[in-house]
């Protein structure tokens, strides 16, 4: 990460140790600015989940809200309240008995402070490693940001694993994912792996998509066996099979993924998921931004940070920026390209009472009995909120299918309102991968063709005063993004004001 920082620096300490009585909160270091934390040391108890009892919050230049807030452990990779386990890691080390270290850096102008908070009697010791900036300016206006979310049970086939959902401009800097495997239908790695939206709201939105969850972290086939093992920048330091009274023992296992040498910058937004079966999964995401932390997840009470219980999604989210909405219908089979050719019913109506043949196959996946109990295998209207501008119809009506199989080809309909206050021709930008067509109003459809890789097109489109019917259709086939079925779509006035989508007029 290359900051500008003074060229002339003092080193400077902070070690202290003290306890942190039952639901307390303390300030262990109050640094002066302008200045940069380089190193931090923590200990902690070793019993196990007493790192899960103790939340760690950094403060930069007076911030009300925390840039970084996390259970103690997670914060330096040690996830499910377990003591410790090697890491070796640009930013993260680990060594027995609990000696966390990490090495961010942290710039700040002003003012820094550490503190942590105990929901059981703990012992904390600390150790900063920071620079003094003495008679000098720092203009970095980027600041370190960490947060952790939980989620038990997460969803199986649906809606992926939120990690992560940020303003920019900044740059994502890696991750900490934890599972303990609780569902018996497919393997934890199956559920996918990192889906990155990045700018879905600017100029030049991109999407990143994994394989197998395991790959995300540099392995390979590790869906149901892996040796424990730590390197650079990814890998799963801790991959465990646990005795939970079953007829077969369930993994436990944590990965980690920094993008030191492959850095993914965003100018407007970044919103992260991962793949998911029905499973306890946490995480710890880093990342660099301009803007003051918005918080997207609230931390639990003390309980619900432990392993095991129950935290459904939604339980402690918080509302994410408003992006507009949408009314999306599908699946639809598409062989031989007959769905994009022909228009179905759900482009010429609104119904959302109605569902429609899917022009499944027989070895449709959207046909087996998990997909038909789940209601997927006909097509049906479902109402999604944009995020950051990003509609992923995977999240929606993907089939209920073991393994990571290449994608079937199919194709999904969106519908929205765009109320316009006056006559206009509109700047249409959409990105998008595979096929897609688009109508506004009663137009004729236009095909805006084929791209391989999701790509930015940009259009102007006459909209009139009042509601402005606007219906996509895209196709998800083959591509380089190995099933990736999503589109950005960003409506911007002559004035600069951005149309968001609607699902009703007003």
């Amino acid at each position: 990460m290359n900051l500008h920082l003074p060229p002339s620096a003092v080193s400077d300490r902070v070690s202290i140790s003290r306890m942190l009585q039952t639901d307390s909160k303390q300030t262990f270091a109050q640094l002066d600015g302008p200045g940069c934390i380089w190193h931090i040391w923590v200990a902690t108890a070793r019993q196990e989940m007493a790192n899960r009892h103790i939340i760690i919050r950094i403060f930069f230049d007076d911030a009300a809200v925390p840039f970084v807030e996390s259970p103690v452990g997670d914060f330096f990779g040690v996830m499910h309240g377990k003591t410790w386990y090697p890491l070796n890691t640009v930013y993260l080390s680990v060594k027995a008995q609990s000696g966390y270290n990490c090495y961010f850096p942290m710039p700040f102008a002003e003012s820094a402070r550490v503190e942590f908070e105990a929901g059981e009697e703990e012992y904390v010791y600390l150790m900063v490693d920071w620079q003094r900036y003495p008679d000098q300016q720092i203009d970095e206006p980027l600041r370190f940001c960490a947060r952790w979310r939980r989620e038990m049970p997460t969803q199986r086939y649906g809606e992926d694993f939120i990690m992560l959902d940020a303003d920019g401009p900044g740059q994502l800097i890696g991750f900490a994912y934890g599972v303990r495997l609780m569902d018996d239908v497919d393997r934890w790695s199956h559920g996918g792996a990192d889906n990155i939206y990045i700018d879905g709201d600017g100029e030049h939105p991109a999407y990143l998509r994994g394989i197998g969850g395991e790959d995300t972290f540099g392995t390979s086939y590790g869906g149901a066996l892996h040796p424990p093992e730590t390197h650079l920048y990814a890998a799963m330091p801790y991959y465990v099979h646990e005795d939970v009274g079953q007829s077969r023992p369930a993994q436990r296992l944590v990965g980690y993924r920094f993008f030191e040498r492959d850095p993914i910058a965003f100018g407007k937004s970044l919103h992260m998921r991962f793949g998911s079966m029905s499973n306890d999964i946490c995480s710890t995401v880093y990342w660099y931004q301009n803007k003051p932390v918005r918080p997207f997840f609230k931390m639990p009470s003390w309980p619900l940070l432990l392993p095991g219980s129950e935290l459904p999604r939604g339980t402690y989210d918080l509302p994410l920026a408003d992006s507009g909405e949408w009314w999306l219908c599908g699946p639809f089979a598409n062989k031989d390209n007959q769905a994009m050719k022909s228009v179905l019913p759900a482009e010429s109506e609104l119904n959302p009472e109605a569902t429609y043949d899917g022009l499944h196959e027989p070895d449709s996946p959207w046909l087996t009995e998990g997909s038909r109990q789940a209601g997927r295998d006909a097509a049906r209207w479902v109402k999604r909120p944009a995020i950051h501008g990003f509609i992923d119809f995977n999240h929606v009506f993907r089939p209920h299918q073991r393994g990571t199989p290449l994608p079937h080809t199919v194709v999904a309909i969106a519908r929205c309102i765009l109320n316009a206050p006056t006559d206009m021709t509109a700047r249409l930008r959409l990105a998008w991968d595979d096929h897609m067509i688009i109508r506004i109003n009663d137009d004729d459809p236009l095909d805006l063709g084929h791209h391989h890789a999701f790509r930015a097109q940009t259009l102007q489109v006459p909209l009139r005063t009042g509601a402005n019917g606007v219906v996509l259709k895209l196709s998800n086939e083959v591509g380089s993004n190995r099933g990736g079925w999503a589109f950005a779509f960003l409506t911007t006035a002559p004035d600069g004001t951005v149309l968001l989508p609607q699902t009703e007029s007003g």
